[in-house]
C-alpha cells in the first residue's frame, strides 16, 4: 500500500496506527524518531479514531514530539494512584501483614475512591487534608481521629513502598501531621477493686484474669498460651515472635501467684490439649460473656479486658521497676507506647512528695529551724 509506507499510516478495523522507527532515550524515559539508525526499534501507535484527516494529524503530532524527544516511554507514564494500590495490595510483603484484611478494606473502601483517578506524583499534602476532612463512616457520620488516623498510616505506607520502589519521590502523607487521638485510657483498678473482681469470677476466668493484671500479657497471648512455653522450674513463660502481636519473642518471668496458680494448673492438666487456658477441657477461646458477668458482680463499668494490660504497666512502675525492663516483661517495643500506659495519677505524686519529704528530714535535717517558725 501506497499510505503505508510513505506516511506510516496504517488502516485497521478498528482505528489508524501509526508507525515509526524511534530510538530509545538513555534514562529509556522518551523515544526520539530515528530512520535508518541502527538500532532503532519499530514502534506503533494506535491513533483511536478511523478519519483518516484526523490520523493524519496525530501522526504529525507524534512525529513532532519525537522530533523533540517528548514523546514518553511506557517507564515515564504517569501512574494512576489506584494502579499502584492494587499493585501494593499485591506485594507478598504486604499480604502477609497481620492487618492485611483492615488494609485492604481501607485501600479499596477509603483511599482508592478518593485518590484513585490521581495521578501518583501529583497527589499534594493538600490533598490528603482534604481526603482527612471529607472522610465519613459508612452511616454518613464522623469518624473518629483513630479511624481517619488509620487511613491516613496506610496511605503513608502505600506511599512509602511507591518510594522504595522509585515511582515517587516524597511522601505528601507525611507532611501532614497525625492529629492526637486523645485516645489513651487511663482506667486502672484500685487494689479493692481488683480483688473484687478476681472473686466473684467464674474459676475458669481466674487464671486469666490474674494472668493479664499480674503480668500484662495480651489476650491473644493467653488465649493461645502452650504448656510447651511454661517452664515452672525457671518461673518463665517463652512467647515466640509469632505468639506477639509485635512480632518479638520474649521471656515473661512468672509473679509468685502466676506461678502458683500455673502450678495447680498443670496438675490437673488434661493431655488431649496442650492448651493452659480451659473451659470444660476444652481450650478457653472467648470468655467474653463470662468477663462481662464478673464486672457487673464486681460493680465496675467502662472497663475492658485490655484495660488490665494498663494494671500491670502501672504496677510495675509504681513497684519501681525500671522501664526497660517493665517495658520487656509486658512486651511495649516503644516508650511512646508504654508512656500511654502508664497513667501517673494524682495520689503517686503525693506519694512521691512524702517520699521525698521522709528522704530530705533524714539527711538533711536542720533546714525548718523550729524557733524561726514561731517568729
Amino acid at each position: 500500500h501506497h499510505g503505508e509506507t510513505a506516511m506510516g499510516l496504517t488502516k485497521r478495523r478498528d482505528s489508524y496506527y501509526v508507525e515509526f522507527r524511534v530510538i530509545e532515550s538513555e534514562d529509556s524515559k522518551s523515544w526520539s524518531l530515528a530512520s535508518g539508525v541502527p538500532g532503532a526499534k519499530k514502534k506503533r501507535w494506535k491513533v483511536g479514531c478511523l478519519n483518516k484527516t484526523i490520523a493524519r494529524e496525530m501522526e504529525a503530532a507524534i512525529k513532532t514530539r519525537l522530533l523533540l524527544g517528548h514523546e514518553k516511554t511506557e517507564q515515564a507514564k504517569p501512574i494512576l494512584f489506584r494502579d499502584w494500590a492494587k499493585a501494593y495490595l499485591d506485594l507478598e510483603s504486604i499480604k502477609t501483614l497481620r492487618s492485611y484484611q483492615d488494609r485492604l478494606e481501607i485501600v479499596e473502601r477509603q483511599l482508592i475512591p478518593f485518590f484513585g483517578g490521581k495521578v501518583l506524583t501529583e497527589i499534594r499534602p493538600h490533598d490528603i487534608e482534604v481526603f482527612r476532612a471529607q472522610r465519613k463512616k459508612k452511616d454518613g457520620s464522623k469518624p473518629s481521629i483513630q479511624t481517619v488516623n488509620n487511613d491516613h498510616i496506610v496511605l503513608k505506607h502505600c506511599l512509602n513502598v511507591a518510594i522504595r520502589r522509585g515511582l515517587l519521590q516524597v511522601n505528601p502523607a507525611s507532611r501532614v501531621p497525625l492529629p492526637d487521638p486523645q485516645n489513651a485510657r487511663d482506667r486502672v483498678l484500685t487494689e479493692e477493686q481488683w480483688s473484687k473482681l478476681y472473686q466473684v469470677a467464674k474459676p475458669h476466668l481466674r487464671p486469666v484474669l490474674l494472668t493479664a493484671y499480674q503480668l500484662g500479657q495480651r489476650l491473644s497471648e493467653i488465649v493461645g498460651l502452650t504448656w510447651d512455653r511454661i517452664d515452672l522450674k525457671r518461673g518463665f513463660i517463652t512467647l515466640r515472635s509469632q505468639d506477639t502481636k509485635t512480632k518479638k519473642p520474649r521471656q515473661v518471668p512468672m509473679t509468685p501467684d502466676v506461678k502458683a496458680t500455673l502450678h495447680r494448673l498443670a496438675k490437673v492438666r488434661s493431655l488431649s490439649t496442650k492448651h493452659v487456658f480451659l473451659y470444660n477441657r476444652h481450650p478457653l477461646r472467648d470468655f467474653r460473656t463470662a468477663f462481662r458477668t464478673a464486672l457487673t458482680e464486681a460493680g465496675l463499668s467502662d472497663f475492658r479486658f485490655h484495660d488490665l494490660r494498663h494494671c500491670a504497666a502501672t504496677n510495675l512502675r509504681r513497684a519501681g521497676i525500671d522501664t526497660t525492663t517493665a517495658m520487656q516483661i509486658v512486651g511495649h517495643t516503644s516508650p511512646q507506647m508504654w508512656k500511654r500506659y502508664n497513667q501517673i495519677r494524682e495520689e503517686d505524686l503525693t506519694q512521691a512528695a512524702n517520699k521525698l519529704g521522709r528522704y530530705l528530714q533524714e539527711n538533711t535535717p536542720g533546714t525548718l529551724d523550729p524557733k524561726a517558725e514561731s517568729l
